[in-house]
Parts: structure tokens; sequence; C-alpha cells
């Protein structure tokens, strides 16, 4: 399985939702590449939450379990 390309945008939500303390732009090369493994491991996670259907909670309710 190939490893998703990362932008900077990735890296930057993967910052904001790990909330770490250090800004941005002053993190130094260790914790760079610490948060690129996060932000790629998080980029699967999107993927496949993605890729799968929603449910209609409505008809669950309603006691309709067959897809």
């Amino acid at each position: 399985m190939a490893k998703p390309e990362l932008t900077e945008a990735d890296l930057r939500r993967a910052h904001r939702a790990m909330r770490i303390a250090t800004p941005f732009e002053a993190m130094s090369d260790l914790v760079r590449r610490a948060l690129a493994a996060a932000a790629g491991a998080m980029a699967v996670r999107d993927r496949q939450r993605a890729a799968r259907r929603p449910v209609d909670m409505k008809r669950r309710a309603g006691g309709d379990f067959e897809d």
C-alpha cells in the first residue's frame, strides 16, 4: 500500500487536532516527522470513513436493517 502524499494543509490540520503547544513554524524536525506520521495515519482513517456508506438512522429506528 502506497503512502498518501501529505500536504502542508494536512500537517496543519493534524497539528490543530493534536493540540500541539509548539507553533507550527517553530517545530523541530523530530516533532515534524512525528506529526507527519500521525497525519498519515489520520489521512488513512479519513479515507476509510469516507468510503463507508452512511447509515440511515431513521430506517434503523423503524426496524429496517436490510441494506
